[in-house]
């Protein structure tokens, strides 16, 4: 299969994307009441943070600076979305129940398909 065929989500609509799910993933463990300490809850923040930032770093429309190339972006998004999806289930926090794994693996799915779907 032609991977350019696949590329069809413009860079802008990533962009918007990135500014939602970025803060979403930081504040996610708070509203889901996830441990503070948890590795579900720490991963979480943590992709998120660093999207927060690599985001607004990145060679595309919505970023405030135009230092990170988009190539380089899609990597770190497609190792975010792999490492949210895997966390809790290495873990075993998914033994906890749905809002310990399930939100995670939706996001990662989305973020790895996101960086393979991206002009």
């Amino acid at each position: 299969m032609n991977v350019r065929k696949m590329q069809v989500i413009p860079t802008r609509i990533h962009g918007v994307i990135d500014q939602v799910v970025g803060p979403a993933l930081v504040l996610a463990p708070t509203l889901l009441k996830l441990g503070r300490t948890s590795p579900e809850g720490i991963t979480a923040r943590a992709v998120g943070g660093a999207e927060s930032i690599y985001s607004n770093l990145t060679d595309y429309e919505l970023s405030v600076k135009k230092i990170v190339p988009m190539k380089y972006h899609l990597a770190l998004d497609a190792v975010g979305g792999a490492t949210l999806a895997l966390v809790p289930q290495l873990t075993g926090a998914r033994r906890r129940g749905k809002k310990h794994w399930l939100p995670h693996l939706a996001i990662g799915v989305m973020e790895v398909g996101m960086a393979a779907m991206t002009k």
